[in-house]
């Protein structure tokens, strides 16, 4: 199979991906999402259990926590700015 081939199939295999995705109810999408999320975990705490086999559960519990927090943080950053500091002083604005 050739690049142009690949490539082909890859942008026709996305398109009817993003075509299903258009047809799902709110119900089916909302279901979707959360199978997708607990997967995505799944698949993550393996991944991290793996690199690491002697950490215990509780470590590698707080290694999922530390990686979704700051996925957590990126996410939010360019929406959501702090007004006022831990000592209830106004943040400066940049």
């Amino acid at each position: 199979m050739s690049r142009l081939d690949t490539k082909a199939l890859s942008t026709e295999i996305r398109s009817s991906k993003a075509q299903r995705a258009r047809q799902m109810s709110l119900d089916e999408s909302l279901t979707a999402g959360a199978k997708l999320y607990a997967e995505q975990r799944q698949l993550t705490r393996s991944l991290v259990s793996g690199l690491h086999p002697n950490w215990t559960y509780a470590k590698v519990d707080g290694e999922m926590f530390r990686r979704e927090d700051l996925i957590r943080q990126r996410n939010t950053k360019k929406f959501y700015r702090p007004v006022i500091s831990m000592d209830d002083q106004p943040v400066k604005s940049s």
